[in-house]
């Protein structure tokens, strides 16, 4: 019996192999067929922002096209640009992609022009903020499919956020509860039925649940227990934060650690204030109502969290993440598309790069300043060099602690762009980026 081995995501810990027969595969794929007939009916051209390699990818944008007799685009689109263009040349399409990419797509001033291309949207990976769903809706006029399983499993069950936030069985799928509030899942496409996931869930019905997080998710932080997922939850209700994933880190002597995504509020307050002067207003209003163990010891501000190509937030980026020196500036505004970026920055007086330069008046220095375009730029530009020449470099006024700048960058040629810092006074750096030869 032909074997598939498949790499789980590693959003929990390290990544490990799992070993899947081309049998479950191909009962998984017919079963998704048969069970979203609204989807495949009408026969789309299916275009994915996923790899095939992944469990999701090789179930979406392989197997189940193959069985509904659908053509499939075979590149992975990883920009609006390049999912327009599919679209363009595909027709009506069935668009297999992850959270990530539909956060990023929301961004994009071109997306809603795709409305009425999308004869369906899936996503998978990681869990779908419900206010990006129905945003999705409204720029496109389908509200995304959202698949819950595992590579272990296969499709456990699915939800449309428009119709609420419980989550379906898949036919032909059944589960249970276990003695510690994870589900149990048996089903034909597992490795093992039963199979016990980490996620705890509460059932509505025999065929309905809530996801309540993950209970693998403990860590003993000064001799007492602390739920990742709690210390989320606290913080992701306070006003300043939007997004927040909360990971151990440190070997010795393990300590909690947040990125944090702010929310319009909290860029305001963190724009006009300081680093240090929101973690303690975060610290203040919170510890109220949360354990101080529970209370990350270090807090990185910033603009996204990182995702992989599964669309799932990693513990080593997370801790790596935590580990960096710098912290990023306040991103008070953001535009990009394959050809440019458009930031607008702010820089809060106590960035480790304004320390010792200069002692009484503190600038940024130059080299920060091309970290910073390095940055943001390889958040955006795939191609942006590791390893690259500055030319044409200008350093024309001064940024200080709290200063508003713009940061505009544009694709010149191939692996080459330019770039450019502009405050309310004028231009205060520019050059151009290109590859090492």
């Amino acid at each position: 019996m032909a074997e598939v081995v498949f790499g789980t995501s590693g959003s929990t810990g390290d990544s490990k192999p799992i070993v899947r027969t081309e049998e479950s595969l191909m009962m998984d794929a017919e079963s998704l067929v048969k069970g979203f007939p609204e989807i495949w009916s009408s026969r789309p051209a299916v275009v994915a922002s996923v790899r095939p390699e992944h469990m999701y990818g090789a179930l979406w944008r392989v197997r189940a096209p193959r069985v509904a007799g659908c053509e499939v685009c075979p590149s992975t689109v990883f920009s609006v640009e390049e999912l327009a263009e599919s679209c363009r040349r595909c027709g009506r399409v069935l668009f297999v992609t992850t959270p990530s990419f539909l956060e990023k797509a929301m961004l994009h001033p071109d997306f809603a022009s795709l409305k009425g291309a999308f004869a369906a949207i899936v996503t998978s990976g990681s869990l779908l903020r419900g206010e990006t769903s129905l945003a999705v809706a409204e720029a496109v006029g389908v509200c995304p499919l959202e698949i819950f399983g595992s590579t272990e499993t296969g499709t456990v069950a699915s939800r449309v956020r428009a119709r609420g936030e419980e989550w379906t069985l898949f036919p032909g799928v059944s589960a249970s509860l276990s003695a510690k509030g994870t589900i149990i899942v048996d089903s034909p496409f597992a490795m093992k039925r039963p199979f016990e996931m980490s996620d705890m869930v509460r059932f509505v019905s025999a065929d309905r649940f809530v996801l309540l997080g993950r209970s693998d998710r403990r860590v003993k932080i000064l001799e007492k227990y602390v739920s990742l997922a709690a210390s989320e939850k606290a913080l992701a209700e306070h006003p300043f934060v939007d997004r927040v994933r909360v990971e151990a880190f440190g070997d010795a002597v393990p300590r909690l650690g947040a990125l944090i995504v702010l929310s319009p509020e909290g860029r305001a307050a963190l724009a006009a204030s300081s680093f240090a002067e929101v973690s303690l207003r975060l610290r203040h209003d919170l510890l109220s109502s949360m354990d101080e163990t529970a209370f990350p010891r270090r807090i990185r501000y910033v603009r996204e969290l990182p995702a992989n190509e599964q669309g799932k937030t990693t513990v080593a980026a997370v801790r790596a993440a935590l580990a960096s020196w710098c912290q990023e500036p306040v991103v008070l505004g953001w535009s990009a598309t394959d050809d440019g970026l458009s930031a607008r920055l702010a820089f809060p007086p106590d960035m480790e790069c304004f320390k010792g330069h200069f002692p009484g008046y503190a600038v940024l220095p130059g080299v920060a300043q091309l970290y910073f375009v390095r940055h943001f730029a390889r958040q955006v530009f795939a191609d942006f060099p590791e390893i690259a020449t500055y030319r044409r470099l200008k350093f024309q006024k001064i940024v200080t602690p709290r200063r508003v700048v713009d940061l505009t960058m544009k694709r010149r040629g191939a692996e080459c762009f330019e770039f450019a810092i502009k405050g309310e006074t004028g231009p205060c750096s520019s050059g151009i980026v290109e590859r090492s030869a």
